[in-house]
């Protein structure tokens, strides 16, 4: 539901830049960071997605062949299950999310394509394109228009009418995290707006699907049809028994899912959710400048700080702002130049949302239990100069 800014006079301005000016200075100085980004990046970028690559590559065959001889014991099950648990959360993070941001395109590599990259997860490439990197990316954080704040079941903020269902969206939540590829795989087709738009949802699940069931029925045979089946025949060979070896290699695929289902789920809800964050109007996009546009994507995002082994398995979205400001830039390099954004965020007087895992989650836990009743809070700002600014779009 949007509520709009003439129906909230009290609405807070946002913390940063207060005048056109300051807003243009601001744009410019994160222009400058991006040309500086863009000018760094050499053959060592090169070296660094394909070693990636091969990483995940190299997981998921020890995985997978440790999988299909799970029948001999329960330790090598785990370890299957792990290796190919950490394959999915790299292949997801760091590099399907990545390159299909277009951040490697520039090397012309037809396995860092944009266009044409896929990932291991049950959500389609056309599908995630449409619902992130567009409108995610281009709306962060704008109510009723940024459907990745909430996900079409959590109600996050005040702004949002409570209901009886949101009495049990904890219980909603920690099935989603369990079953998170699941949730982004049918995310984009809108199925909450049922309700409210019937005929225009029915379209777009029409227009979806045969993209999303295609998807979801190559991961499924994958994941516990044919890898289970080996393990059977595997196991069978070994003299084992055929369904031994069938059902401890279809439990290890659905641990390394859950391991990668649990991994994203946190990243990324500690990426947008914290107790920091803002939302904004819809009417105050049509005089958005660059510069409120840089505004917006750092205070409708949230780092998660820690060394560099925790940011390469997030897929660095530990650098959730430097992302948003640059998303089509090669993300491990966020860490490099996230001193410089956060430098002009300090003279800006732009908060710089960032904190250990263990401080940002708790604070998700919160705002979506104390959102499950009636009240709490609107974390809903508009810019200083939002009336007066000219129309832009962001390039």
């Amino acid at each position: 539901m949007n509520i709009s800014s003439a129906c909230r006079p009290n609405m807070r301005i946002t913390p940063g830049p207060q005048t056109t000016a300051e807003f243009d200075a601001f744009a410019r100085e994160i222009d400058q960071v991006r040309v500086d980004f863009k000018a760094s990046l050499d053959e060592s970028d090169s070296r660094y997605i394909k070693g990636v690559l091969y990483l995940i590559r190299g997981l998921e065959s020890a995985g997978r062949a440790l999988l299909t001889l799970a029948a001999l014991g329960w330790p090598i099950g785990l370890l299957g299950a792990v290796l190919l648990g950490l394959s999915k959360c790299i292949d997801n993070m760091e590099f399907g999310h990545n390159v299909m941001h277009g951040q490697y395109s520039w090397l012309n590599d037809p396995r860092f394509e944009g266009i044409t990259c896929d990932w291991d997860t049950v959500c389609s490439q056309q599908n995630w394109k449409e619902s992130h990197n567009h409108m995610h990316h281009y709306y962060t954080n704008v109510e009723g228009i940024d459907r990745d704040f909430g996900y079409g079941f959590l109600r996050l903020s005040s702004d949002t009418p409570w209901e009886p269902r949101h009495a049990v969206q904890s219980l909603y939540m920690v099935i989603v995290a369990f079953l998170f590829e699941w949730a982004i795989g049918i995310h984009n087709m809108a199925f909450d707006q049922l309700r409210n738009d019937r005929e225009a949802t029915k379209v777009n699940i029409a227009r979806l699907w045969p993209a999303a069931r295609a998807k979801m029925w190559r991961q499924t045979k994958k994941d516990y049809l044919l890898w289970p089946l080996l393990g059977g025949i595997a196991s069978l060979a070994l003299g084992h028994g055929f369904w031994a070896g069938l059902g401890a290699s279809l439990l290890g695929h659905f641990i390394a899912n859950v391991i990668r289902n649990l991994w994203t789920f946190v990243t990324i809800f500690c990426g947008h959710f914290t107790d920091q964050i803002h939302t904004f109007d819809p009417a105050d996009l049509k005089a958005e400048t660059k510069g409120q546009y840089y505004l917006r994507q750092c205070l409708g995002s949230a780092n998660i700080s820690g060394g560099k082994v925790f940011n390469f398995m997030t897929g660095h979205l530990s650098h959730q702002i430097e992302h948003h400001l640059f998303p089509d830039l090669p993300s491990h390099r966020y860490a490099q130049f996230a001193p410089r954004v956060r430098e002009i965020c300090a003279r800006y007087g732009v908060p710089y949302n960032t904190g250990s895992l263990a401080r940002q989650f708790p604070t998700v836990l919160w705002r979506v239990l104390r959102h499950s009743f009636p009240g709490g809070e609107s974390p809903m700002s508009r810019p200083a100069t939002a009336v007066e600014a000219p129309a832009h779009v962001p390039s």
